[in-house]
């Protein structure tokens, strides 16, 4: 694990919530904490960003449905690209967590999970998180898309393209200039991607 990964819990159980951050400051992270999806936003989008999660799906207002948690899952990646979201369901329905694998979901446990099983699949996280680094050092991108075969090969080469983009934008700290260098595309190009994926930076 890298020095004082940061991570975010996501859990509205206060009781729960203050367990996983003591266990997790016992191994080393760097811990916030939230109780609803608002709040959980709020602090993704501060300095230092996380680059792990721990997302329990049933949330406020509705906390029997995961609605809520997914929506949360999506929008986080939506601006966080590279983070890993490890998700908690108390719902142990393969549905849910297939939906949730396939809006990036690195990793789910059901309900109630040991600390063993949560600090594994966030240690398996950083093993992740480190090559990806590595990668990136490289001039290499690791990509995942997930979407309908039905749709077609074109439909995998946007939602690639996306996924990239907003991964080198998060990376360049949303540097136009810095971000087409890494991409090899002139200023033009990029703002064109960033017009066509509606990628904005969202304000601490």
């Amino acid at each position: 694990m890298s020095a004082r990964e940061a991570i975010l819990v996501v859990e509205d159980d206060p009781a729960l919530k203050d367990t996983w951050v003591a266990v997790f400051e016992q191994h080393g992270y760097c811990v916030v904490a939230a109780g609803d999806a608002v709040e959980a936003l709020a602090l993704a989008r501060t300095d230092p960003r996380p680059s792990l999660a721990l997302l329990d799906l049933g949330l406020p207002p509705r906390p029997g449905d995961p609605t809520v948690g997914l929506e949360l899952l999506q929008q986080l990646l939506l601006e966080l690209p590279n983070l890993k979201v490890v998700v908690l369901t108390g719902q142990d329905e393969p549905a849910v967590c297939w939906r949730a694998i396939g809006l990036g979901a690195f990793d789910f446990l059901v309900k109630p999970a040991s600390r063993a099983q949560v600090i594994g699949a966030l240690q398996r996280a950083c093993m992740f998180l480190e090559s990806e680094r590595q990668l990136a050092l490289s001039g290499q991108a690791r990509i995942t898309v997930t979407g309908p075969v039905a749709e077609g090969v074109r439909e995998f080469g946007d939602a690639a393209q996306e996924r990239l983009v907003r991964s080198v934008m998060a990376d360049a700290n949303y540097n136009v200039a810095q971000a087409a260098r890494q991409l090899g595309l002139s200023r033009e190009h990029m703002y064109y991607f960033i017009r066509k994926f509606g990628i904005e930076r969202q304000a601490p």
